[in-house]
């Protein structure tokens, strides 16, 4: 199996979580039609998702972080939002105009039992509005969640960041929040590990496992929000948004992305998961029906949410873009889009003094804390699977951007539509080619190439809206058969997209499948060992998978000291009085020894040295089944084995402790 079972149960956790919100938010809060799935992911995390990132930053300066103490705090928040400061002035009033109501209509439909069913339908949508139903757009966006998580785990075999130098920085980073600790030991901008961090609390995985998978989640909401953007700046609110979405789900052949590097958690694709909403409010700031005080809290907290996670997407990615939408917002939107440059002000403004403090307290100047922060080491632009060269290919896009201006131009004068926002979207991507073109110090080549590889899909997207806006009335006439033609459009897309790229990603060469078993064989104990009742025996490089988890034994230790631990503490097992005395001496419950395969690592750059421990650890632990102890395999894999030595029999395993 390419990945861990938990990586897949932690996604479905956290899917139904968001379906079962979403179903209350429909039968409680806002019954219209228009409430879809898509509608309410993405307005949710636009607003509580950026809240969320504020709250473990302030809970973790404060030392008060936990899941229990996070979902308080933001259920307080969500009430009092749900309820309004107007109300909650007067709260006699609110009780009696809306929960007494509420209340007796409840107890109502109890007395005249009101029907199971009818609790898991929704407001159906009149006919001939021309909108598609809220079904429909859900059955997409799990399509698009599906196939990109798919596509993703695919590239699994040829991961090169799990276990590495940098992933073990990255989960040090995450572990240290538990420990109340944002910054680690040194001033950089870790915002999006602290959104790792909490993942694996809510969807109850291990912070090796969330490490693992964020990176995939990230890509499937960038995906399902490429779909939204497309749909929202186009006319085409089906085709186009569509293929959008996949180009950037599973077409890597046309994507600057590094394909061994491609489940690494990238900063920047968690800050535009922000981003790309706030741009289309900013131009589009009508969606909101918020008044200007409200639109610019709003954008605050975004902006800050955005400038904890990543200082590049703040300070180099978004300038271009208000830059592009104060002359393309749209008409109608009054001053709001002069609220929106002034929250963005504001949250630059702030950040910047955040990290003036912190760089004092390590005692670095703003200006190297901001020059090493908008400069990634761990980011790489080796992009093999391409089919031409990077520069060629954004030499294409640039063109075909140019030509849908175009004829953007031509459909604003001739049908006069408005296309302001498509506009936006493809000027902006322009200016991020000049950008990559300037050679400038301050503006990561790798980073920026990140960014492009977001939007992309987005100008690919613009194009097919453009090139199917002559046929929009002939689609209508068969709007019926709208399902069956984008369900076709999907289908081939996937098709070509598999078929097209078997050549290129053929040559890619797989990493090493020890590190998968290793983080495999981690999962299984974690899942079945009650906390801090056994020990593990693996190299130092591991160390970091034990913090907060288990005890930790490294191989030197094993091989000269234990045996003699071994001997002294069951030869004082039934001496009280000696155990208290020395409880140094004391062993855990259970031993869970990593070994290697001598043969099967020898080729392995990071492993070899621990194949070579093969025979001198088997014959450890035959000295100990010698003296009684029992030693069985708990995991077999092809390069590693993981024995267990059982010091107290029915002791450690939770299955054991439970029944």
């Amino acid at each position: 199996m390419p990945i861990t079972s938990s990586i897949l149960w932690g996604f479905i956790r956290l899917c139904f979580m968001l379906l079962f919100i979403y179903y209350l938010n429909r039968k409680l809060v806002n019954t219209s039609s228009s409430n879809n799935f898509l509608e309410f992911l993405v307005w949710q995390w636009f607003r509580y998702g950026a809240i969320m990132g504020i709250l473990i930053f302030t809970s973790v300066q404060i030392g008060i972080y936990n899941l229990v103490n996070c979902v308080i705090i933001l259920l307080v928040i969500i009430a009092v939002d749900y309820i309004g400061l107007r109300n909650l002035r007067h709260p006699k009033t609110y009780y009696e105009n809306t929960v007494r109501n509420n209340v007796q209509l409840l107890l109502k439909r109890m007395e005249n039992e009101y029907p199971v069913k009818k609790w898991f339908q929704f407001t159906k949508r009149t006919k001939n509005t021309g909108k598609v139903s809220g079904l429909y757009i859900l059955l997409l966006v799990i399509a698009i969640s599906v196939i990109t998580f798919a596509s993703r785990v695919y590239f699994f075999k040829y991961d090169s960041y799990s276990l590495s130098p940098v992933w073990i920085s990255d989960l040090e980073t995450i572990v240290g929040f538990d420990l109340q600790q944002w910054f680690g030991g040194q001033s950089s901008v870790v915002g999006d590990l602290a959104y790792v961090n909490f993942y694996g609390k809510i969807a109850n995985v291990t912070p090796e496992i969330a490490l693992q998978s964020i990176g995939i989640l990230e890509s499937v909401l960038i995906s399902v929000l490429i779909f939204w953007v497309v749909s929202k700046i186009t006319a085409s609110k089906q085709i186009a948004p569509t293929i959008a979405a996949l180009i950037f789900a599973m077409v890597y052949t046309l994507s600057p992305l590094n394909i061994y590097f491609i489940l690494q958690n990238r900063p920047i694709f968690l800050a535009m998961t922000f981003g790309l909403p706030v741009m289309v409010y900013y131009l589009k700031p009508g969606m909101l029906k918020m008044n200007k005080w409200q639109f610019f809290l709003s954008f605050l907290v975004v902006f800050v949410a955005i400038g904890l996670i990543d200082l590049f997407t703040l300070c180099i990615l978004f300038p271009p873009f208000m830059f592009t939408g104060l002359f393309l917002a749209k008409k109608k939107s009054g001053n709001f889009k002069w609220v929106g440059l002034l929250s963005y002000i504001l949250a630059v403004g702030l950040m910047f003094g955040l990290y003036v403090i912190i760089g004092l307290y390590f005692e670095t100047d703003l200006k190297m804390f901001l020059h090493s922060n908008l400069l990634a080491v761990s980011s790489y632009t080796y992009i093999p699977q391409l089919v031409m060269n990077l520069d060629v290919l954004l030499r294409y896009y640039q063109i075909a951007s140019g030509v849908a201006v175009v004829l953007l131009l031509a459909y604003t004068f001739i049908y006069k539509e408005d296309w302001r926002a498509s506009f936006a979207f493809l000027i902006y991507f322009n200016l991020l080619l000049v950008l990559k073109s300037m050679n400038n110090a301050w503006i990561d080549d790798d980073l920026l190439t990140q960014g492009l590889s977001i939007f992309m899909p987005i100008v690919a997207g613009i194009g097919v809206a453009v090139l199917v806006r002559p046929f929009i009335g002939l689609f209508s006439k068969f709007s019926k058969w709208n399902p069956i033609i984008i369900s076709l459009v999907f289908i081939g897309c996937v098709a070509i997209g598999v078929q097209s790229q078997q050549k290129n990603l053929g040559v890619l060469t797989e990493s090493d499948p020890a590190q998968r078993e290793v983080l495999e064989a981690y999962d299984n104990i974690t899942r079945d060992y009650f906390p801090f009742s056994y020990a593990v025996v693996n190299n130092n490089m591991t160390q970091t998978l034990s913090t907060n988890k288990h005890f930790f034994m490294n191989y030197s230790d094993f091989i000269y000291d234990y045996p003699q631990q071994d001997s002294i503490y069951f030869k004082n097992i039934k001496n009280p009085k000696f155990i208290k005395e020395h409880p140094d001496e004391v062993i855990p419950k259970s031993v869970l020894v990593f070994v290697f395969d001598q043969e099967m690592a020898a080729d392995s750059e990071t492993y070899a040295e621990n194949g070579e421990l093969k025979p001198i650890l088997m014959d450890q632990l035959a000295l100990l089944k010698k003296r009684g102890r029992k030693v069985q395999l708990f995991y077999d894999n092809e390069h590693v084995k993981v024995y267990e030595i059982v010091n107290e029999p029915k002791s450690s395993r939770i299955s054991d402790l439970i029944f």
